[in-house]
């Protein structure tokens, strides 16, 4: 299993491949400003030490909603933040190019100490906009698996407004589009900063993708506690493609809407094909921690 964040040390990736949260979109094309209120998170977790990077969406002017494994291990002040809740080591941008570039390297600072207040200097006068970091209250580390509610927020300091935002489906909307006996119906669409391939050699570009999946199941033997499994082999009916590492945390839109059916979380395999999994929003049990942070 590889949950989808994308460690931001060159030297980890090889073992990041199949250990790590988090992911990418993969055979996708840039986004090109169709879904500017989906962002790129960068967060520090001071157990690895590491700094890691997830997608996410805005849904009010100051909720960024993500997975719960890129907002559990996010640090405070460069220590462990109690209770894994509240941490705020964790930026935002919405640019959609390069969000990256100019980042201070590991090999230009002498300690981690000194790179860390580096790069949150780096952060802070670069356009990202720090939050403090929710975990759904029931995510426990994978350690329940299938059952990971794995869906977070992040409440951004200051105030980002933008004539739309990404909207929670309606309930049960996973059900309906897979139910609807046409392939077509049962397309989504993931967007996300991840990397775009791993193999023959990965790619990444720290900029905003989309491609489109096909929903496989809704209650199979991983699906049923609350996963979305779609489909990340490109075909006729399947889609242009799926998520990698970096992804993680990224919306699954109904196709061509704004609404979020679920937010990218894990899959099965080290080089990004064949399934994803996605954790739920379109449910009463992630509507219940989601909706008191969101604007009235």
């Amino acid at each position: 299993m590889r949950r989808l964040g994308l460690v931001l040390f060159a030297a980890l990736l090889a073992a990041f491949w199949t250990t790590g949260p988090a992911s990418a979109i993969t055979y996708g094309e840039p986004d090109a400003g169709e879904h500017p209120y989906v962002g790129f998170m960068i967060f520090f977790d001071p157990s690895e030490p590491g700094w890691f990077s997830c997608s996410g969406t805005l849904l009010d002017k100051n909720t960024f909603l993500t997975a719960g494994h890129c907002t559990y291990p996010v640090g405070t002040k460069g220590a462990a933040t109690p209770g894994h809740t509240g941490g705020t080591d964790v930026w935002v941008t919405f640019d959609d190019t390069d969000v990256l570039a100019g980042w201070p390297a590991r090999a230009d600072y002498p300690d981690e100490q000194s790179l860390y207040r580096a790069r949150v200097a780096w952060l802070n006068t670069h356009g990202f906009v720090q939050g403090k970091a929710i975990p759904n209250p029931s995510y426990d580390d994978f350690a329940s698996f299938p059952a990971n509610y794995d869906v977070g927020v992040v409440e951004l300091s200051k105030a980002v407004r933008m004539s739309t935002y990404g909207a929670l489906a309606p309930l049960g909307t996973a059900e309906r589009l897979y139910s609807s006996g046409n392939p077509n119906d049962a397309l989504v669409e993931n967007v996300g900063y991840g990397i775009q391939s791993v193999e023959p050699k990965p790619m990444e570009v720290d900029s905003r993708y989309k491609s489109t999946s096909r929903i496989v199941e809704v209650n199979g033997n991983s699906s049923k506690a609350g996963n979305l499994h779609t489909l990340n082999n490109p075909s006729a009916t399947g889609g242009t493609g799926g998520t990698c590492f970096g992804d993680s945390g990224g919306p699954v839109f109904v196709n061509n809407t704004n609404q979020i059916v679920s937010v990218v979380s894990y899959g099965n395999s080290g080089t990004c094909h064949g399934a994803d999994y996605s954790w739920r929003v379109d449910t009463q049990d992630s509507y219940a921690f989601l909706r008191p942070y969101l604007a009235r």
